[in-house]
């Protein structure tokens, strides 16, 4: 059996009643197995194939199914394709196609429904016990945390403090200064995003980043959540720039609150299929952080805010994946 096979087969069989059976096939040249969950009226089997082999595969299950039983079968082909081949979903049986690139299901018949959420559980449920899976999709999220603390290790170096970085090192590194940008420094609006003003800072900043850093590279791509994050930084460092003129700033707390802002602006696209409760917590972790930012002193509230909006802006423009 290839991966896929394997993990749906096993939930089927632990799950849904089903037993597995082996036939040869003549025109692949090798065994295939068919799950198969037998009631008093039908059989209901499902085989998995590349898309290539679906329509040997579709007719050599159907003449091995029939010769075991009499009853009125309903065969479903689960599809394994890298490719768009829409010819797939025009083909005259029941089929469920798996896109091998987006690794989730792209088409299904109403037959092929029950084998949905079972696939879909079948892979969260192996990719909760690869370490190595979950390292990968949050491979961007790892490396910007990796980037911050490697700054900061710098920082601390040249302050010789790790609880309260320098402000003078801070300056030289590249912190936001308005009179610095004025004067030819505009690159400081987006470096002082890597900076930090002691170990709580980053703590706080980098534990709040792998929480919502890793929902964002899930939902919108690698290459659309580095946007969003870079976007959202340089957002945040503008409204600091425009409205809280006097304040030497750093930190990532604006490109994280514009990863939050893409994630409100997801749950609001996606409101009726995830519930309007991932919405309202949202807003609710939006709402506490703003009241933090407000009651504390030393809380640059214009990063927050342009990081929000620029974070919304940029979710609206840049389409999350198609995950559901």
């Amino acid at each position: 059996m290839n991966k896929l096979e394997n993990v749906l087969f096993s939930e089927l069989t632990k799950q849904a009643g089903f037993y597995i059976k082996d036939y040869y096939s003549d025109a692949l040249k090798e065994n295939k197995w068919i799950a198969i969950m037998e009631n008093e009226d039908f059989i209901y089997a499902a085989v998995v194939c590349k898309n290539n082999e679906s329509d040997f595969v579709y007719y050599e299950a159907m003449s091995f199914l029939g010769k075991l039983y009499s009853k009125k079968i309903s065969l479903n082909i689960v599809i394994c394709t890298t490719e768009n081949d829409e010819s797939l979903i025009h083909q005259p049986y029941n089929k469920l196609i798996y896109s091998e690139r987006e690794k989730q299901v792209v088409y299904s018949d109403n037959s092929c429904k029950p084998l949905v959420s079972i696939l879909n559980y079948s892979i969260e449920k192996e990719k909760s016990n690869n370490p190595k899976v979950k390292y990968k999709e949050s491979l961007v999220t790892y490396i910007l945390i990796c980037i911050n603390i490697l700054i900061f290790i710098i920082t601390a170096f040249l302050s010789k403090n790790i609880y309260n970085i320098d402000l003078y090192t801070l300056i030289a590194l590249g912190a936001k200064v308005n009179g610095l940008i004025d004067n030819g420094q505009p690159w400081r609006l987006l470096t002082c995003a890597f900076l930090h003003g002691g170990l709580a800072h980053i703590a706080f900043n980098m534990y709040s980043l792998k929480i919502i850093g890793s929902e964002v590279e899930y939902v919108y791509g690698k290459v659309k959540y580095i946007g969003i994050y870079l976007i959202s930084a340089l957002g945040g460092s503008i409204f600091s720039y425009l409205f809280n003129a006097d304040s030497i700033s750093v930190g990532a707390s604006g490109a994280i609150f514009g990863l939050l802002g893409a994630m409100l602006i997801f749950g609001i696209r996606h409101k009726n299929k995830i519930g309007k409760a991932y919405i309202m917590n949202l807003f609710k972790v939006l709402l506490i952080n703003i009241f933090i930012g407000v009651t504390l002193s030393n809380i640059d509230n214009g990063a927050h805010i342009g990081g929000l909006v620029f974070g919304c802006i940029s979710a609206l423009v840049m389409r999350d994946k198609k995950i559901y």
